[in-house]
């Protein structure tokens, strides 16, 4: 009895720790906006990834992690996605809302076992085909009927390559240290955005909007959140995160609302409640 009820505190607490990670990327979605008035999206994310990239070296020099040159090549190669996905989502970011971009952004789970079906042939269920269908009627009535405008395009394809980032790390994890693939994401955000940032970066304007988005997004979104996720989610139930995380879009309009103004009519809130139904349906296996 009292070790039921011991597992029960720890899952209490773990959903809490969660939730607080849901929070957190729900916040970087206004936070990112506004920095973008004043930092090009190329440049924000080489010094996020960066300061990300520096923060991680003592957790592995803490974990006695050995850097070993096949993990460091897949690493990079499901780097290249998360570079995508990070560059479209933020460049979209500055063509539409903070709220249309967290809700779209977390349609990834969704498209992921498409995407894994596609490459590695992982089984397909008819779950998958209604939760996506779920979700792009729920962005159809987002997009309040007119089309996707370029920013909601731009954060689907966001979507569709954090979907392929997911699907890779879920067949290579299973034979490479997942904290080298996690760290070799990071540094290859970092290594593609740079040069890339050299060529488009018009505005860098370091002001105070923009050190509290770096804060949030590289130290609490990327390193700490990350490093939540893994720890809590041994305490608590799959279905739990599941849930959890969907909330990711649902806190990206609150603080959209707070932060930006930002409001939706009532059909709109209809498509984000589909959009969050989907992931829901799509995650509890």
């Amino acid at each position: 009895m009292q070790e039921y009820t011991t597992k029960k505190t720890y899952r209490i607490y773990a959903d809490i720790g969660l939730l607080i990670v849901a929070l957190i990327w729900g916040a970087t979605f206004p936070v990112v906006k506004i920095a973008l008035d004043n930092l090009s999206p190329f440049a924000f994310n080489t010094i996020r990834f960066t300061i990300s990239l520096l923060l991680f070296l003592p957790i592995l020099k803490l974990l006695h992690t050995k850097l070993d040159a096949k993990v460091l090549k897949v690493g990079l190669k499901i780097g290249f996605f998360v570079f995508l996905g990070y560059t479209f989502q933020t460049v979209g970011l500055e063509y539409t809302t903070a709220t249309n971009a967290g809700f779209i952004t977390s349609i990834y789970v969704v498209l992921t076992p498409i995407i894994a079906f596609l490459i590695y042939k992982t089984p397909f269920g008819l779950k998958d085909v209604v939760s996506t269908f779920l979700a792009f009627l729920g962005l159809f009535l987002l997009s309040g009927y007119n089309g996707f405008n370029v920013g909601d395009i731009l954060i689907l394809i966001c979507a569709v390559t954090f979907a392929t980032e997911i699907a890779m790390i879920s067949h290579y994890s299973k034979i490479n240290n997942p904290t080298i693939l996690a760290f070799m994401q990071i540094v290859a955000v970092a290594l593609f955005s740079a040069p890339v940032s050299l060529l488009t970066t018009t505005k860098f304007n370091i002001n105070q909007d923009v050190i509290n988005a770096l804060i949030i997004t590289a130290v609490f979104a990327t390193v700490i959140a990350k490093f939540m996720q893994n720890w809590l989610q041994k305490y608590t139930m799959p279905s739990d995160a599941a849930v959890i995380f969907s909330m990711e879009g649902v806190f990206a309009h609150l603080f959209a609302i707070l932060m930006l103004n930002e409001v939706l009519n009532f059909n709109q809130y209809v498509g984000a409640a589909l959009v969050v139904l989907a992931v829901i349906l799509v995650s509890v296996r």
